[in-house]
């Protein structure tokens, strides 16, 4: 019996597809909402850090012009970039290790749908904190800057999730499940402060803080505010999206490989 004549079962409509890759997405994002240990890092940490950081520490009268904008545009990366790291981080090294994964490849669902559920779902957690951000920007953080270019900086940085879901699902891919969540915290504030998000670098660090994501993050998010910047925007995007490919594929070959 011939491989066509077994293949006689319904195929899945171009609708039924989105459907499919759409409610993968509505229940990753439920069950990380369901999950305080992720949830509540990826939310309340960035508005809570902004809050206390951006806000009530930030020198008050005695500021200088233009500390309480950059203070928001740092904390913008840094609120990004936490859906990615910990809802790919986390939950794939997880998954992988309890052979979820290895299951749900089984199952008839499209190729590509468990990637693309985290990563719907990540964008999804980074427009709610960007969301949050400039709230709280426009009624206590001391914001300069006119609503418009508000929502232009929320807007441009909700797009970096993308090289932190990459950064995310190598640290998944690679990392033992037990200590996953470490590594994924220690990249997530290691990239923060070595690439001077909050505070500008001296001596070595200063040289090399183009080497991390962050900086080249900053520096969309400082050119989207109309603010100085630091080399072109193309060449800021185009090291993301070749950080982002390599660790994709690196992350895809070792997932191949063992699952």
């Amino acid at each position: 019996m011939s491989v066509s004549a077994l293949d006689t079962g319904p195929k899945m409509t171009f609708a039924r597809l989105i459907g499919a890759y759409l409610s993968d997405a509505k229940y990753e994002s439920l069950r990380l909402l369901r999950t305080p240990a992720f949830a509540m890092p990826i939310l309340a940490m960035p508005i809570l850090f902004y809050t206390f950081f951006g806000v009530i520490l930030n020198g008050g009268p005695h500021r200088p012009p233009g500390f309480a904008d950059m203070m928001f545009v740092g904390w913008t990366v840094y609120g990004v970039m936490g859906p990615g790291l910990f809802g790919f981080g986390i939950l794939v090294a997880v998954e992988r290790n309890m052979g979820l994964m290895t299951f749900k490849r089984a199952l008839p669902m499209p190729a590509g749908s468990y990637l693309a559920a985290k990563l719907m779902m990540a964008y999804v957690f980074a427009i709610v904190v960007m969301a949050m951000l400039v709230t709280a920007g426009l009624t206590i953080g001391h914001v300069t800057l006119p609503p418009l270019k508000l929502f232009t900086v929320a807007a441009v940085m909700s797009l970096g999730v993308i090289p932190a879901c990459a950064i995310g699902l190598f640290i998944g891919a690679w990392a033992p499940a037990s200590s996953a969540s470490a590594i994924a915290n220690i990249v997530y504030l290691g990239m923060a402060f070595l690439s001077g998000l909050f505070f500008p670098l001296s001596g070595v660090l200063h040289d090399i803080r183009f080497i991390w994501p962050t900086y080249h993050l900053k520096q969309l998010a400082m050119a989207s505010a109309g603010a100085p910047t630091e080399g072109s925007v193309t060449g800021h995007v185009g090291v993301l999206a070749l950080l982002s490919g390599v660790l994709i594929v690196l992350a895809a070959r070792k997932l191949a490989r063992r699952g």
